[in-house]
């Protein structure tokens, strides 16, 4: 019978790891897009005589409680992500020869982090979207600390993918 791990790459380990990144990075600014968007359209409900008040209301309640709702679920989405990564590397069977491949991948990924975190900031110190990023603090801080974030992420996965090796 085949084991789980066996025919799994080690270097798709680290992979995994910019696909966090990439995945977080554009669920950040689609959010903060959205919540914009969603300013303008709330604002034209509220100013709309025609609506009735209990859809007003339901707008403006909607409205108050998107930012704290996305802001929790991307923290909650980053967590369940990074311990997703370490159980399926803890899964696989590895030699410590791939530690130099890792350690060349794992240069790869901090650099695309290091470029997704500009463009966030870039994305949002834009005048129309700056009110509305200031909404989000926990993307706003994993964002700006993102290279930290990852670093420390993918030397966890680096002890993880070789710490069980029995030789």
């Amino acid at each position: 019978m085949r084991r789980f791990s066996e025919g799994c790459n080690p270097r798709n380990a680290i992979l995994d790891t910019l696909v966090i990144v990439i995945i977080l990075s554009v669920l950040a600014i689609v959010s903060v897009i959205a919540y914009n968007a969603f300013t303008e359209v709330n604002a034209d409900i509220m100013a709309d005589d025609t609506m009735m008040s209990e859809a007003q209301n339901i707008s403006n309640d909607l409205h108050t409680k998107y930012p704290p709702l996305m802001d929790n679920l991307f923290l909650f989405a980053f967590v369940l992500l990074v311990i997703f990564v370490v159980i399926s590397v803890f899964m696989l069977d590895t030699h410590p020869i791939f530690f130099i491949v890792t350690v060349i991948l794992l240069i790869a990924v901090f650099v695309v982090a290091m470029l997704l975190s500009n463009v966030y900031d870039d994305v949002m110190t834009d005048a129309t979207l700056a009110g509305s990023a200031n909404m989000f603090p926990y993307m706003s801080w994993m964002n700006d600390n993102l290279l930290g974030l990852v670093i420390g992420i993918g030397f966890l996965i680096s002890i993880v993918l070789f710490i069980k090796y029995k030789g």
